[in-house]
């Protein structure tokens, strides 16, 4: 059965709904979207040294007694540019004495030719345990804190090529079985300039037209315009769904 035609969209349309990305609420395992999506890292990835193991309840404890082992490290694999809003954590602090740790942190990559490296921790993803609370789940207050791949985490005013890592310190009588990141995707800031003569800085969808065009989606109309009005076809929509979402299929 035929389905009646409907009227086609403008692209300011078009461009809003692909730089935001479907706002609409998503089940978990979203991938795209503004909307917070959660990370999930259970403690079983943490690479083990001879200070840690990991028990049958799945947390990750740590084998010194008299002092605390090493810091086990993870890596947090979120892409460029994700906002992280909260960290939470499940623990089990076991001691009245002593806490479990983890926060987020930043590492310089030292280039090839030499360097000094740098760790930063994230502000505001510190989290520490209550000394004998046993089972419990703690959680940071709201952060907004964006991952970059470069930045210039030293302050020398050079952007550093950057990875991030979850800091696990589960202490000499505690463990820690899973952190939960919440984050988010976003639009990217528009530049100063406008790219295109009929999209200025005041127009409402200024900074998704402009993420279209960085991203390589669009390159407007021609004659330096963008066209925010004209009506969007089937192919250029498809042109502009198979661009956005970098669909490709090997068979």
């Amino acid at each position: 059965m035929r389905h009646p035609k409907r009227p086609s969209g403008s692209r300011i349309l078009v461009a809003t709904t692909l730089a935001i990305a479907f706002r609409a609420p998503f089940v978990a395992g979203q991938s795209y979207g503004t909307n917070d999506q959660t990370l999930t890292i259970g403690m079983a990835e943490a690479p083990l040294t001879s200070a840690g193991f990991i028990d049958t309840d799945g947390y990750l404890y740590d084998t010194g007694f008299d002092e605390p082992g090493p810091p086990f490290v993870v890596p947090l694999h979120l892409p460029d540019g994700a906002e992280v809003r909260q960290v939470c954590a499940y623990a089990n602090d076991l001691h009245a004495d002593t806490s479990a740790m983890l926060s987020l942190i930043a590492v310089k990559l030292v280039p090839g030719g030499g360097g000094d490296p740098y760790v930063l921790t994230i502000p505001g993803s510190a989290i520490q345990t209550t000394p004998g609370a046993g089972y419990s789940s703690y959680c940071t207050g709201s952060m907004a804190y964006t991952l970059r791949n470069a930045v210039d985490l030293d302050g020398d005013q050079v952007p550093d090529n950057t990875v991030y890592f979850l800091k696990v310190e589960p202490g000499y009588h505690g463990g820690i079985g899973a952190v939960l990141v919440t984050w988010g995707r976003q639009v990217s800031p528009p530049p100063d300039t406008p790219t295109f003569g009929d999209v200025p800085a005041n127009d409402v969808s200024f900074p998704h037209i402009e993420a279209l065009a960085a991203s390589g989606i669009t390159a407007g109309c021609g004659g330096g315009n963008y066209c925010p009005n004209a009506l969007l076809t089937r192919r250029q929509m498809a042109v502009y769904l198979a661009k956005a979402f970098g669909l490709h299929w090997t068979d």
